[in-house]
């Protein structure tokens, strides 16, 4: 059963494998952190929101009204009262303002923009309710998303770079189900706004707020990739405008203020709550990026130490190398990724061969 598979950087998905028990596994170039060993999450910067307070050290609250963010969706006043975390979730709150047809809300913003390639996850239980048996989302605008945003010396706006990771604007959510991603990368001048680059739609088949679920996006000088529940729903590779500066992250909950007023549907109970679980930025491991690996015998095999690396060969063409039911490994390499010899993959594991530059 000799095999000789040889993955180069050009390729931006994998081929069919058929293995020695018969079985054809399709594989793509699109694994979430929690099945592939070569990112590391970056607990710095992550947030689990186990305290009961928000660690100032990471995030700033939205209050538009002294310099942090502004009120974006315009059917809401952001105010660190509306932002809270109960010693399991980060709750952003809205409620109902008496003298105004708008509502106050809560969101947060990180300390610095030092956020850049990498994997960006929440788990977040998004607000919503039952309106007559039917699942209703209208003028919520639910978001998670990144940005950098740069001026000139005449104040003139010359880089807006963004990626919404969960952004559906009011309409968009009414049903409550629907979540809308996509990302900017424009380089404007005053007389012109940024522009959406590219959108994915994802809609679940129940409600957005029965259940958390997680909304991520991998992004990479070459791709990027959006995810629901660890599964992949919109990507981009080689795209000649992906973002590329450090971002910003942002989490907030908006209220649609383009839609008619009231902006929520009259028999919206309130105060409703975005609730998050976490927030993880993983990183790919990049130590490796300058050297070759070479894996002979199955003890070299379970012993890899993961990273990006410059090339991969398993095997020399005699040895006979295989995975064991229930394995799950991911190699990546900037240029070449070879299997020489008798190599198994049976079934109930998986193998994924990614081409991945370095940054």
């Amino acid at each position: 059963n000799f095999c000789r598979l040889i993955v180069k950087n050009k390729l931006n998905y994998l081929f069919a494998i058929l293995t020695s028990s018969g079985f054809m596994m399709l594989v793509n170039g699109q694994i979430p952190p929690n099945l592939d060993d070569n990112w590391k999450l970056n607990t710095t910067k992550s947030d689990e929101f186990n305290s009961t307070t928000l660690d100032n050290s990471k995030w700033d609250m939205l209050d538009p009204w002294n310099g942090v963010g502004y009120n974006w969706g315009g059917g809401q006043y952001f105010r660190p009262a509306n932002v809270s975390v109960d010693g399991n979730n980060l709750q952003l709150k809205v409620e109902d303002i008496p003298w105004s047809d708008k509502y106050y809300s809560g969101g947060v913003h990180s300390v610095d923009h030092n956020y850049s390639y990498g994997y960006f996850e929440i788990r977040a239980k998004l607000p919503g309710f039952y309106n007559n048996g039917s699942p209703c989302g209208e003028g919520f605008w639910p978001a998670f998303w990144t940005y950098y945003v740069e001026h000139d010396v005449n104040g003139c706006r010359k880089v807006h770079d963004e990626i919404d990771i969960l952004e559906p604007s009011g309409s968009q959510y009414a049903d409550a189900k629907t979540n809308v991603c996509g990302w900017h990368d424009e380089h404007p001048d005053c007389n012109i706004d940024h522009i959406k680059i590219g959108e994915g739609t994802f809609t679940n088949s129940t409600p957005l707020f029965d259940n958390f679920h997680k909304y991520a996006v991998e992004w990479l000088p070459d791709r990027i990739i959006f995810y629901f529940d660890d599964q992949p729903f919109y990507f981009e590779y080689n795209h000649p405008k992906i973002v590329m500066k450090p971002q910003f992250v942002v989490i907030d909950q908006q209220i649609d203020g383009g839609l008619s007023v009231p902006y929520l549907n009259p028999n919206t109970p309130l105060p409703q709550y975005m609730s998050v679980d976490y927030f993880r930025y993983h990183e790919l491991n990049y130590s490796y990026c300058g050297q070759n690996a070479t894996i002979l015998n199955n003890t070299q095999l379970n012993s890899f130490t993961y990273g990006v690396r410059q090339n991969i060969i398993i095997g020399n063409g005699s040895s006979s190398i295989f995975l064991l039911g229930g394995d799950n490994k991911t190699f990546r390499a900037i240029n070449e990724i070879t299997i020489n010899g008798d190599f198994t993959v049976p079934l109930g594991s998986e193998l994924n061969l990614v081409p991945t530059p370095c940054k």
